[in-house]
């Protein structure tokens, strides 16, 4: 999943580098302007290195990214400060987003590299949620991935994750909808049975 992580953290740059300037303080998601949004997604690479500054927690307390994902941000999921953190950070890239996403990015990748594959990582500040470092960076690359997928919406561009990224995060996706429930009506969409939803040829084969 290290891997996984440097690419989708290179990808977002990537991406961020194709955007026209004069699409940045437009619409991106919800209240983010496409500034802002880019502000929140790089939140996916930074917490990467500011929770690898800290000590390694004794134990896991969460054991996989769907885990996480669940549990974690189902709990934690305030609206509000989510969405004021989005804004902070895109001020704090200031106006050359892809020199400031590129120094992010080589910051924890270089991380990552130290850390090494079994390290463990506590998340936030205080709130004893520690996991296994690699599972965070799956949960890492699942926001670059869907965030990168809506940052080249709001920016009018042509974009496709890697394929792997893709998959896991149509997994993680899946899994989480069991969770809150609704696990049936994302398989409906996802297999026709939703025709409003545009995907009536995804998956032909099972009807």
């Amino acid at each position: 999943m290290i891997e996984h992580f440097k690419l989708a953290a290179l990808e977002l740059c990537t991406l961020v580098d194709r955007v026209p300037a004069d699409r940045l303080d437009g619409p991106g998601l919800g209240e983010w302007s496409l500034r802002e949004l880019i502000g929140h997604a790089s939140r996916a690479i930074s917490t990467v290195t500011d929770y690898l500054a800290a000590p390694e927690p004794a134990a896991s307390t969460v054991r996989s990214a769907s885990e996480y994902l669940e549990l974690v941000l189902r709990r934690q999921g305030d609206d509000e400060a989510i969405a004021l953190r989005g804004k902070a950070a895109a001020q704090q890239l200031g106006d050359d987003l892809p020199s400031a996403l590129a120094r992010l990015a080589s910051a924890a990748i270089a991380a990552v590299d130290a850390a090494g594959p079994e390290r463990r990582i506590a998340i936030g500040a205080g709130d004893g949620v520690a996991m296994p470092l690699g599972e965070y960076l799956r949960t890492r690359v699942f926001e670059l991935t869907v965030h990168g997928v809506d940052i080249a919406d709001a920016a009018g561009l042509e974009w496709t994750p890697p394929t792997a990224h893709l998959i896991d995060a149509l997994h993680l996706a899946a899994v989480n909808a069991s969770a809150r429930h609704v696990g049936v009506e994302a398989l409906r969409y996802l297999t026709g049975r939703r025709p409003e939803a545009g995907l009536e040829g995804v998956l032909a084969a099972g009807r």
